[in-house]
């Protein structure tokens, strides 16, 4: 988290304590507080306040679209390349599927049957690929149907106006970029009208999403998003730089890698490598005793043995989608720290190459 963020966060937890919903002056000044933060919000996505839903995540966040929005009674159309919140959420409904190319890109078409929704994650979480949400956006007004964009991947690293301006329901996830985790954002025009909520009590957030709200987190992430949107060109220019620096020098180790992800059409924080020839089983024990913390994939999934299911769908077979590392970068990092990594990287698999 960046310091200002936690900062907000503990400025506001001591100045309004009191429950947002409290009729008191303690808890009209914390419901000031988090109506503050999601006009704050708002404003940054040219969006009305009623149009910014506060969630305990961006897995909550996408689940209450997934479930909420279009007729139930009709599949959802997504690719298989979606985070599971998305997706196990989309099975309850029922799926009809679009096909994936080798980058892990959805190849957006018309559905063959009636469907009640469409998804499309905008940053595949694994390979960081971005997707075509403009043709899914566009289809989906073809079809009369919603579009949900999960964009937990991109806030801060890539624009997301122009996404959110088009009329998709857009679920994000500001730990992602430097805010605090437990807290989630579902944005979109008219939500309030056509989403129904999952969980029903106190009426909380315009009745969608009910519980005692956090004005703490709501503040301290609003300053979270108001910065990954001023900053999001500076931060991606930095984190393309870093992860040059990590595979050239992994380049130099002589360590040969194949690099999953798709470097001209990707976020710039994530670099899937295959490392053939190494057992899976002890490639990640290995990087982190080296100092490395890395992943097979996404951390909603990573206590999972099973690879994630976007590199079998790539075409991997299940020994080499065992032996993919998921690197990721932060703009705080420095290219050096990077290329020390990377060479790091490059020493651990020449040692387990070996054994093999």
């Amino acid at each position: 988290m960046l310091p200002e963020v936690l900062a907000e966060f503990v400025a506001v937890e001591k100045r309004c304590p009191a429950n947002p919903a409290s009729s008191h002056s303690a808890g009209r000044r914390a419901r000031g507080v988090l109506e503050e933060a999601r006009e704050q919000i708002a404003y940054g996505f040219d969006l009305r306040a009623q149009d910014v839903v506060f969630t305990s995540g961006g897995t909550e966040a996408a689940n209450l679209a997934v479930r909420g929005l279009g007729d139930a009674e009709l599949p959802v159309l997504m690719a298989d390349i979606e985070h599971p919140a998305v997706r196990e959420a989309a099975l309850r409904r029922g799926t009809c599927k679009w096909q994936i190319d080798d980058t892990g890109k959805a190849i957006i078409a018309g559905p063959a049957q009636a469907i009640g929704l469409i998804c499309l994650v905008h940053a595949q979480s694994e390979l960081g690929t971005l997707q075509d949400t403009e043709q899914a956006i566009e289809l989906a007004r073809n079809c009369d149907v919603p579009v949900v964009i999960d964009a937990a991947q991109s806030l801060g690293r890539v624009p997301l106006q122009a996404l959110i301006a088009s009329g998709a329901v857009v679920a994000l996830s500001p730990h992602k970029a430097g805010g605090l985790r437990g807290h989630g954002v579902l944005v979109g025009r008219g939500l309030e009208s056509k989403l129904r909520p999952l969980m029903h009590g106190g009426g909380q957030e315009f009745g969608l999403r009910p519980g005692t709200q956090s004005p703490s987190l709501a503040s301290a992430n609003a300053l979270a998003i108001r910065l990954a949107i001023e900053q999001h060109a500076q931060r991606g220019s930095k984190m393309t730089h870093n992860r040059k620096a990590f595979l050239e020098a992994l380049e130099a180790q002589e360590c040969p890698a194949r690099v999953l992800t798709p470097l001209a059409n990707s976020v710039a924080n994530t670099a899937m490598l295959c490392f053939e020839g190494v057992d899976g089983r002890n490639l990640l024990p290995a990087l982190d005793l080296a100092g490395v913390q890395a992943s097979h994939g996404s951390a909603c999934s990573s206590g999972s043995m099973t690879p994630p299911r976007v590199l079998t769908e790539i075409g991997l077979d299940d020994t080499r989608a065992r032996a993919c590392v998921r690197f990721s970068f932060d703009w705080r990092n420095r290219a050096e720290e990077c290329a020390h990594v990377g060479a790091l990287v490059g020493a651990v698999i020449a040692r387990l190459r070996k054994k093999n």
